[in-house]
């Protein structure tokens, strides 16, 4: 493969539709449902579904011939039909499924939260959520995981923001599996809007070089991740809190 890194081409691209990120998730999707078909189980998040890990196999010509491929498979785990669970705790922050953090039994589902935190990096250019490097207790589980998006990606599209809400779902047993996100409108390229121009490749950290999936690609993508959701975060907080002091005046002047 001789295209590099999918993250490093969206940068250099500059630009970036929500149509031609659907035609990307929608090859990363229909390889994990291929895998999933096998009993496949990607979940070992040091060598896995990160951006780091999706490669091209060529370099593309236009948007049109992007050929995405999963590497690093050292650590995969295969389950069976009678047995469609594991157990071990692997893993990369900011990529983890909530039953991955409190250590509980985990199906193939992780690997629709972690495709669901890859759409959301490559449609937003931050991590959906905060760091989460801890275990997290099952009453803060809500709270941690309530899906919040930047100010620079006010214009995405209802369907999309519709499509990340049905991957990242706390609850494991109701999450969108890679079959049913395969069908998803914005997925099937039905609803991506091709006139809408995503911010992202401007927050998303180029790859400093070297194989995909290299210990100091990760910790490079994922600091500056972390570092794009703080200051999400940021602005978020500050557009409420100039909200409440508007409608706090507002109150005042009815008095």
């Amino acid at each position: 493969m001789h295209g590099g890194e999918l993250f490093d081409y969206v940068v250099q691209k500059g630009t970036l539709t929500e149509e031609e990120a659907s035609r990307i998730v929608r090859k990363v999707t229909d390889a994990m449902v291929y895998m999933h078909s096998k009993n496949v189980i990607h979940r070992n998040y040091d060598q896995d579904m990160k951006p780091e890990n999706l490669l091209l196999a060529h370099k593309p010509r236009s948007s049109h011939d992007v050929e995405v491929k999963i590497i690093d498979f050292g650590l995969s785990k295969l389950v069976s039909e009678h047995l469609p669970v594991a157990s071990s705790f692997l893993g990369t922050r900011g990529y983890l499924a909530p039953e991955m953090l409190q250590r509980k039994r985990y199906t193939k589902s992780v690997d629709a939260w972690a495709l669901g935190v890859i759409v959301f990096v490559l449609l937003c250019g931050c991590l959906p959520f905060d760091d989460d490097c801890q275990s997290i207790p099952s009453p803060d589980l809500r709270r941690k995981f309530t899906l919040r998006f930047p100010r620079w990606a006010k214009d995405l599209s209802p369907s999309a923001r519709d499509l990340l809400n049905k991957l990242l779902d706390i609850r494991s047993e109701t999450r969108y599996t890679a079959e049913q996100a395969l069908s998803h409108p914005w997925v099937a390229g039905k609803t991506a809007r091709r006139d809408s121009l995503l911010q992202s490749p401007g927050h998303i950290r180029p790859s400093p070089g070297g194989r995909g999936g290299s210990t100091q690609a990760t910790r490079d993508h994922v600091s500056r991740m972390v570092a794009n959701r703080a200051m999400a975060n940021a602005q978020l907080n500050a557009s409420m809190a100039n909200k409440d002091g508007t409608n706090s005046r507002v109150r005042k002047i009815s008095i």
